[in-house]
């Protein structure tokens, strides 16, 4: 799974309509919208097609830019529960360091 977070800067009376057909669309979210500037995410499984869906946003009517801020990608099949960390699993981790595991691992 590929997760993008996006900055969208629409044309302020437009920012409604951009909203709107952004969230028509699979896989994208818009989470807040204020002036004209949307905070979005798209996740789709493969990371060539996510960049050209951001990519395509630039041509939607009322778009003035579109900004990449965040990328992640994570293949969800050989992720194993013992790979990610509970909550109280990093309770002994202090100033970046961890005492059982690696600041890599404590970051999941």
């Amino acid at each position: 799974m590929n997760i993008s977070g996006v900055i969208v800067y629409a044309a302020p009376k437009q920012s409604e309509l951009v909203e709107t057909n952004l969230n028509a669309i699979n896989g994208v979210e818009v989470h807040a919208a204020e002036n004209g500037k949307l905070v979005v995410t798209v996740e789709h499984q493969n990371i060539n097609a996510l960049a050209d869906q951001v990519m395509q946003f630039q041509d939607m009517p009322g778009v003035m830019s579109v900004a990449m801020v965040y990328q992640h990608n994570e293949d969800l099949e050989t992720l194993s529960g013992d790979d990610v960390l509970l909550e109280d699993d990093t309770s002994s981790c202090t100033s970046g360091t961890c005492s059982d595991y690696t600041l890599e691992e404590a970051q999941l």
